[in-house]
């Protein structure tokens, strides 16, 4: 026997083996993955180009970028409200006032018990010898007084309700009559604790997200983001200007969205459905994510259609990226054309 001939004996055993290996190793991942396997609802698509892009989505609302909730630092009986919803404000203009009557009366006891201490510390001082000890007293009730005057002072400063800034009044929570507790909202037995006044900055105006804690991570400002408001036409473009560092009552975190042209139907108070990009991949290859069955972080495996559509399908792993509802980022393991099996859809798992 010739030395080609016998070369060729060995060979193929050898190649038969090494094909049989692999047809094994496929039936193997497609018995662990049977959801792999081609059937009626299979289809055959190509690896593509296109863009990905992934997004947290939550509900929002239009409000004032420049909020201010505004309720008196001194208890008493509102004596007037002198704004109403819709009144335009600028600093310092007073939007109401408390009855000051018992303050004032607290001012002219304070002035007249200094006035008292200070003709005792005259006169202790003008005896002969003097009586240092009824000085000493008399001092100390003169700055007893001289505090008590201080603090009516800005008790009386405190019945008057200025605006801190300038902006539209939103909401006036009291009326004439209301009493009110010193930095408490009013009136004091109202259900809800809301500020006495609160003014908003309509020239500026955010659309702010409520972010379930789980997603707050992805969050950060400078991302774009868009928001789909009630009763304005296109979406409203933007980015995310601010993050909350802490959950409001509802749970959420605050998610702030503006746009650099805000259109001139926005208002506050409309309801948004807001969008924010988180990742972006362009121009890079994918495939359906129902065609990768994922093996671990960032991996998976595909079946692969052989080119002349001859042979089986082969089991091939890729690395993944970024994905979103209709397509999942190929970073490894694929070219662009090839042709890979979107499986049939396995129902639901026992």
């Amino acid at each position: 026997m010739s030395t080609g001939r016998r070369r060729l004996g060995w060979l193929l055993p050898t190649v038969l083996v090494v094909v049989l290996l692999a047809g094994a190793g496929t039936v193997a991942v497609l018995l662990r993955a049977p959801q792999l396997l081609p059937g009626p609802g299979a289809a055959v698509v190509p690896v593509v180009r296109a863009d990905v892009v992934t997004e947290l989505r939550a509900p929002g609302t239009v409000r004032s970028a420049g909020d201010a909730d505004v309720s008196f630092v001194t208890s008493g009986v509102v004596r007037t409200v002198d704004v109403a919803t819709g009144a335009v404000v600028a600093p310092g203009d007073v939007l109401a006032t408390l009855d000051d009557g018992p303050v004032r009366g607290r001012i002219a006891a304070a002035q007249t018990a200094l006035a008292a201490d200070t003709r005792n510390i005259t006169a202790a001082r003008a005896a002969v010898p003097v009586d240092l000890v009824a000085v000493g007293r008399f001092e100390a009730d003169a700055a007893r007084d001289r505090a008590e005057l201080a603090e009516a002072n800005r008790q009386l400063e405190g019945t008057v309700l200025r605006a801190p800034r300038g902006g539209t009044v939103t909401a006036v929570a009291g009326q004439v009559g209301d009493r009110v507790v010193a930095g408490a909202p009013t009136p004091d037995d109202a259900p809800s604790r809301r500020p006495f006044v609160r003014l908003a900055d309509l020239s500026a105006l955010v659309v702010r997200a409520a972010v379930a804690p789980r997603d707050v991570p992805r969050a950060a400002t400078g991302q774009p983001a868009s928001a789909v408001v009630d009763g304005v036409g296109d979406p409203v473009l933007g980015e995310v200007v601010g993050v909350e560092p802490a959950p409001g009552p509802d749970g959420a975190y605050g998610v702030s969205v503006a746009a650099s042209l805000p259109p001139p139907t926005l208002r506050v108070g409309q309801v948004a459905d807001v969008r924010v990009v988180v990742d972006r991949a362009v121009g890079v290859l994918v495939v359906p994510p129902a065609a990768v069955r994922p093996t671990g972080p960032g991996r998976g495996t595909v079946l692969v259609r052989p080119a002349d559509g001859r042979g089986p399908d082969r089991v091939v792993g890729v690395t993944t990226g970024i994905a979103d509802a209709t397509s999942i980022e190929i970073r490894a393991g694929l070219r662009e054309g090839d042709r890979v099996l979107v499986p049939r859809d396995p129902g639901p798992r026992p």
